[in-house]
């Protein structure tokens, strides 16, 4: 449960990292834009970048934060998991049959469905964010763009 209390408190928090280039001002800007360019980037976390000269290097603040489209699905959601209580609430005191089932069962899997989305909307941020960092050393710190060779282990043929 502590996994998913965290990956919940990142989709909702505010980040900021200083990264100093290797490079001049200018050109950092443009190496920059060309990896952001290249990093495919979804709208998952809103990026937000400011640089300034710091005796002679350039220096890149970020600031991560959550979308304002996401808080107002993760709003909606809470108002939407208020009324499937109530529904139940209600399906169970004065209905009979069918609905006195289904609806406190949709509100249950609803319930326990919450947190795959939860996992699954973190999780896209935490990869948005990953890919804007790697763009970043590629571009600031000459870092290298492949991915590291792929490892095969003993027991594979």
């Amino acid at each position: 449960m502590s996994e998913m209390r965290r990956v919940a408190r990142a989709l909702v928090e505010r980040r900021t990292e200083r990264v100093e280039s290797r490079h001049p001002l200018a050109e950092s800007r443009q190496r920059l834009e060309a990896a952001l360019g290249r990093a495919r980037l979804e709208g998952a976390s809103a990026f937000t970048h400011a640089w300034h000269d710091a005796g002679g290097k350039a220096v890149l603040d970020l600031s991560y934060a959550p979308p304002l489209r996401l808080q107002r699905m993760l709003q909606a959601i809470s108002v939407v998991m208020v009324l499937a209580l109530a529904a139940t609430g209600w399906a169970i005191a004065t209905q009979e049959g069918a609905i006195a089932f289904l609806v406190p069962m949709v509100t249950v899997f609803a319930i326990l469905g919450l947190p795959i989305v939860t996992l699954g909307l973190g999780s896209r941020r935490a990869a948005e964010e990953a890919r804007i960092a790697k763009a970043i050393r590629v571009a600031l710190l000459d870092e290298e763009e492949r991915l590291p060779p792929q490892q095969r282990w003993k027991d594979e043929d």
